[in-house]
């Protein structure tokens, strides 16, 4: 059988590389995407330790990046290190079935709530990683696991119990469709179908935090939360083992300032998970966790016209070659949807404004000698939201502590 992952088309690095290795910025076609490779991986570097102070376990996200070689650097070495990803799309879990095979990757998550119609293609998945586990956040996605189980080999589904802590995207609230659910799950013949590994906790509403203090806040939060469903278990079933997952970027970076213990008795393993770390972004910045040192990517783009004059603050507004497409009609706490970071001297341009692929440049503020950018120039820019900014490019092209591209990675693209 095949599965639509198996189509899904890929930049064939190898010539890649033959054309671009070597090469410098200045000397790449706009717009591109472009990550620092050691900032990268002081990033993972710096999050797995933070696990490891925690005693926690880590889960690394691999959907910012979408790559062997980025995971790889997540997975870390040493004494510090994991075996555990989240994965957004089956295309990513099917691209790093050669690591589980290297025995670098043991468990999965597959992060949405139970897809039907992929179950076929995750029990495929589950036979090529020792530990696969699925999300869960309604009572009646035990009877869709149950049904193809019965009817397909009697397959067991390991699971993740997703709670909503106040993002309202996905997961259960605690009250009686919890309740329901874990009953279902706990005393009834389902328990031949599906058993339940945790409760998952996100905070995306954290990336609004300002401060280190306040995204530290969100994090006790998560881990409050999935604690009280980890109790809520147990109660039920005493011999419970169970895996209290949580993060968000700005909280799995105010892990490096909490005391676990200053939470109370945990009713399950501690687990932390990220995924936007390695890359960063505004939206990362605008936290106060991170400094724009800790952003390893930028879109190059290169400004096309001037527009001196328009718009309403002086000198006026420029024209570059990223727009929508290449970088994402994103908002966040920090004006524009990017930052301009190189060259020197223009950092009060933003991109203001977005059409398909036209980037317009607006000054961030009066008063600031801002100059017109001369035609022509490529201008470094730091995006909103880095995941999805990614996700439009083919490639990206990796340097390392230079201008000179040192590798080419190729993200798993599609579902």
């Amino acid at each position: 059988m095949s599965f639509p992952s198996k189509f899904n088309p890929h930049a064939n690095k190898a010539k890649l590389l033959e054309e671009y290795k070597g090469k410098k910025l200045s000397e790449l076609p706009t717009p591109s995407f472009v990550v620092d490779r050691a900032t990268f991986q002081q990033n993972c570097e710096k999050m797995l330790l933070n696990a490891k102070r925690l005693k926690a376990d880590f889960r690394a996200h691999v959907k910012t990046h979408k790559t062997e070689e980025g995971t790889i650097l997540q997975l870390g070495s040493g004494d510090s290190k994991t075996k555990k990803i989240v994965v957004s799309t089956l295309a990513e879990a099917w691209g790093l079935v050669p690591l589980m095979q290297q025995d670098k990757i043991d468990d999965v998550l597959f992060s949405l709530p139970v897809v039907k119609s992929r179950l076929a293609e995750l029990a495929e998945l589950n036979r090529q990683v020792p530990h696969l586990r699925l999300m869960l956040d309604n009572k009646e996605q035990l009877d869709v696991l149950a049904d193809f189980s019965k009817n397909n080999g009697g397959q067991k589904w390991s699971i993740f119990i997703k709670m909503n802590m106040g993002t309202n995207r996905a997961g259960f609230e605690e009250n009686t469709a919890l309740d329901e659910t874990l009953h279902e799950l706990l005393l009834t013949p389902v328990r031949e179908y599906v058993s339940l590994y945790g409760f998952y906790c996100h905070a995306g509403h954290s990336y609004a935090a300002q401060t280190g203090a306040e995204a530290k806040s969100f994090l006790v939060q998560e881990i409050s939360s999935g604690n009280a469903a980890c109790k809520k278990a147990m109660e039920i079933d005493p011999s419970l083992k169970l895996q209290l997952s949580v993060g968000a970027t700005p909280t799995a970076h105010a892990s490096g300032e909490l005391e676990v213990s200053s939470v109370g008795q945990l009713y399950g393993q501690l687990e932390l998970h990220a995924g936007n770390y390695p890359f960063c972004d505004l939206q990362q910045m605008s936290t106060h966790c991170i400094s724009l040192d800790q952003v390893s990517c930028r879109v190059l783009a290169e400004v096309l016209s001037a527009y001196p004059g328009r718009g309403n603050l002086s000198p006026g507004e420029q024209l570059v070659n990223a727009g929508v497409i290449a970088l994402a009609r994103e908002f966040g706490p920090q004006s524009g949807h990017g930052a301009i970071t190189s060259p020197e001297g223009y950092g009060n341009w933003i991109v203001g404004r977005l059409s398909q692929e036209h980037g317009i440049l607006t000054p961030l503020e009066e008063g600031k000698d801002t100059k017109m950018i001369p035609l022509g120039t490529q201008v470094q820019i730091v995006p909103q939201h880095s995941c999805i900014t990614a996700s439009a490019y083919p490639w990206y092209f990796i340097i390392e502590n230079s201008d000179v591209v040192v590798d080419i990675w190729v993200p798993f693209t599609g579902w």
